[in-house]
């Protein structure tokens, strides 16, 4: 498949966007190498009731992490290329969106603290607040610059050697149930030494200066970044708010269970998927305002290929869920319907992504960004309703099936938006 891309495009002047396709899906390769060890290993030695808080507290950071990037990874990403000619504005930009996001990161560390107020979530108070750790270093992680500067290699690099530098002390300290507290903060330190490695880079190639506090150009990042903050906030809902409905109304062995097998769905979507978005996203938007006929048409290779991409993913997931479930342990026998489930999952999460992000912001213009964003509110509707009656009625199964009707849901809509454009 990976030849096909290339013979696809090798004659269209896209071979850079090419080569960071493979660069990132041999680094991404590396990337949930660790995790996909560790996960397993973690699941294993905790035991699905002490997973499960890892679980629940890691969907509610995520939450966080949301707040805090406030959609400056899209908005910011195509603000940035557009201007990376031009160093006043480049730092403008940059200086704005970082005090934008340490603003956010406060406000998100208080609504933390007043959650973990909440009776029911007491048991996972304390691994909430060492998760937070994570929130703070994805703050300092700079996404929306490298991917704007065309540098997203970099920044996989860094997290690259993040995570198989600290990942690996999972073995070494984490023995059993009692040790969830640890392995939650080696989660929290990959974040940490990301932000550290990330900030070196930048400023050593002194590819931005940070300029003096502007009310003004901060309220302009916040307003191009609100859109798409509504969009993924709605997201949110199927990505992390599952798991915290059913954190509600299920025991954390159950939320465990849920939390193993859609992270491992996850982890080989962002895998295959992820890496096509991030390298191509930048040089579509640039595209859009040179060639739009021939960014569509580049859109439209690429929506074929992820499409194929998928579809093998999800027979994958599909034919090894016994298999899975085998070698995570006793503690998780049953749950291969889980697996069955969301093996349906990526397809439809292709197709959203692709059209979503390459097309409606990529190529789209102001009334654009507000079908996109129409398009996760009518998901989160459908997502609300379905993980609030299913989860009750069907616990871990319920919600997958919940989340399965969202991702469907979403790629409809999408695609009825994008035909509208047409």
């Amino acid at each position: 498949m990976g030849i096909n891309l290339f013979r696809m495009y090798k004659n269209s002047g896209q071979q850079r966007e090419i080569k960071d396709v493979f660069y990132l899906i041999l680094l991404q390769g590396l990337n949930y190498v660790a995790p996909l060890l560790v996960l397993p290993y973690l699941m294993i030695k905790l035991g699905a009731e002490k997973f499960g808080y890892i679980g629940f507290s890691l969907s509610v950071c995520q939450y966080l992490m949301l707040i805090v990037d406030f959609g400056f990874n899209l908005s910011g990403t195509k603000r940035i290329a557009l201007v990376q000619d031009n160093q006043d504005k480049l730092n403008l930009i940059f200086s704005s969106t970082f005090y934008a996001k340490l603003g956010l990161l406060l406000l998100s560390f208080i609504f933390l603290t007043i959650l973990a107020m909440i009776p029911q979530f007491a048991i996972y108070r304390s691994t909430m607040f060492v998760l937070f750790i994570s929130v703070i270093g994805n703050t300092f992680l700079f996404v929306f610059l490298f991917q704007g500067l065309g540098k997203i290699r970099v920044v996989s690099v860094i997290n690259t050697i993040s995570k198989l530098s600290i990942l690996p002390l999972t073995f070494w300290l984490v023995k059993g149930p009692a040790d969830y507290l640890t392995a939650a903060f080696i989660q929290s330190m990959v974040s940490i030494m990301a932000a550290v490695l990330s900030l070196l880079v930048i400023f050593h190639n002194k590819w931005v200066t940070l300029v003096r506090f502007n009310i003004t150009a901060i309220s302009t990042e916040i307003r191009e970044g609100l859109p798409l903050f509504l969009s993924f906030a709605a997201t949110s809902i199927y990505t992390a708010c599952f798991v915290v409905i059913l954190g509600l109304t299920a025991s954390p062995t159950e939320v465990g269970c849920y939390s193993a097998t859609d992270r491992i769905m996850r982890a080989f979507l962002c895998l295959s998927l992820t890496p096509i978005l991030q390298s191509f996203y930048p040089k579509i938007s640039r595209m859009g305002k040179e060639n739009q006929a021939e960014a569509l048409s580049l859109v439209h290779k690429l929506f074929i290929f992820v499409i194929c991409a998928m579809l093998i993913l999800g027979i994958c997931l599909f034919s090894c869920s016994f298999w899975i479930i085998n070698l995570l342990g006793i503690g998780y026998k049953g749950t291969e319907n889980l697996f069955r489930i969301m093996a349906f999952i990526p397809i439809f999460v292709g197709i959203g992504g692709v059209i979503g992000q390459l097309k409606l912001l990529a190529l789209g213009n102001s009334n654009d960004k507000k079908h996109f964003e129409s398009a996760y509110f009518i998901a989160c509707v459908v997502a609300i309703l379905g993980v609030s009656l299913l989860s009750a009625l069907f616990k871990a199964e319920g919600t997958a099936i919940a989340l399965l009707a969202t991702e469907i849901t979403v790629a409809t809509v999408m695609v009825i938006f994008d035909l509208k454009r047409a």
